[in-house]
């Protein structure tokens, strides 16, 4: 049986958050790629979200309901 540790994106969110708040610049660096592929994701779906069905829709919201929970303070 693994056990996949992969961070979600509303945890490499938190990460990102911390690292930006404590000003570790040096590892803010090597973790933005990350970053910029959560905006990238982000923006991707905001084009093909017109085009989804309704229970789609629901299933989207419900994931970034969750990933949003992970980035609270």
């Amino acid at each position: 049986m693994q056990v996949d540790l992969t961070p979600s994106w509303g945890e490499v969110g938190t990460v990102v958050r911390r690292l930006a708040m404590s000003g570790e610049y040096v590892a803010l660096r090597k973790i933005w790629p990350e970053a910029a592929k959560a905006f990238a994701a982000a923006q991707a779906l905001q084009e093909v979200l017109p085009s989804l069905t309704d229970n789609q829709k629901l299933l989207v919201n419900k994931a970034m309901a969750l990933e949003m929970s992970k980035q609270r303070c």
